[in-house]
């Protein structure tokens, strides 16, 4: 690791590294997210030793892993940052078993090429889709590409945040209404453990699961959820297209970035 304070930060990634789910997102892609929270932390020691922290963040809904590891991570290589979060694999999980090995070395030579450029590298395995029922039957496919991914780490030796193994998100408070992305709870318990995984100072505070008001789904909610985010996203799938084309990345430039401690939900406790 380049080691702390980190001056520079990109992320790379899908919808989960956009931030969709988190609290305001919806008013607002800006200061919203797992990875903006985890920039608002590095930002923070930054700031604490006297440097300017500058951040960009490239990541894009719908993108697949062989996008997120040429187009995105080509872009985040011009950018020459000091770390990267590469959080890909969860638009996969209704791949071809066949293709895994394709992706296996468009992730791999990606990440050698990050190394390579001398930036510090952290990636994210899959997410456990254990909250609904329905998700059953992508749970074994989560399970190979979290391993796919903890395996290519492993042979660089880079750090994996382990997005598959939080307990928690079982529940349905750390996800959002669509069902698939984390909720404002999720987005801070990532970024949490993000910064536990950097060894940074400051969190931001998480309720026990226990304080947080259980969630419950009726037959008219579920349906609602299917008619509202299921259909059209088999719609999409069916014409070959996703829900970010069209759209540009929030963050395309590594800018001046600094703790947003008056934003609802991003007070930082130092440890």
């Amino acid at each position: 690791m380049i080691g702390k304070p980190y001056r520079s930060y990109v992320a790379i990634g899908d919808s989960l590294s956009e931030g969709l789910g988190d609290f305001t997102f919806n008013l607002d892609r800006h200061y919203n997210g797992w990875t903006d929270r985890l920039a608002c932390i590095m930002a923070k020691e930054a700031q604490d030793a006297g440097y300017e922290f500058h951040y960009a963040n490239l990541a894009l809904r719908g993108t697949k892993l062989e996008k997120i590891m040429t187009g995105q991570l080509y872009k985040a290589l011009a950018l020459q940052p000091d770390l990267v979060t590469v959080m890909a694999g969860s638009n996969d999980l209704l791949s071809k078993e066949e293709t895994l090995p394709r992706l296996r070395t468009s992730y791999r030579e990606g990440l050698q090429q990050l190394l390579a450029a001398g930036a510090d590298v952290v990636v994210a395995n899959t997410i456990n889709p254990l909250h609904l029922r329905v998700f059953k039957p992508l749970r074994y496919r989560a399970e190979r590409f979290s391993e796919m991914i903890e395996d290519v780490a492993a042979e660089f030796e880079i750090p994996v945040l382990d997005v598959y193994g939080i307990q928690d998100f079982n529940q349905l408070m750390f996800w959002a209404e669509d069902m698939v992305h984390f909720s404002g709870h999720g987005h801070i318990a990532v970024a949490n453990r993000a910064a536990k995984l950097l060894d940074l100072n400051y969190r931001f505070p998480e309720l026990d699961p226990q304080e947080l008001t259980p969630i419950t789904r009726s037959i008219l909610e579920t349906a609602a959820w299917i008619r509202r985010d299921v259909v059209p996203f088999f719609s999409r799938k069916l014409k070959g297209v996703t829900s970010g084309d069209g759209m540009d990345p929030k963050h395309l430039k590594l800018e001046a970035y600094k703790p947003k401690l008056d934003h609802p939900n991003w007070e930082l406790l130092r440890l």
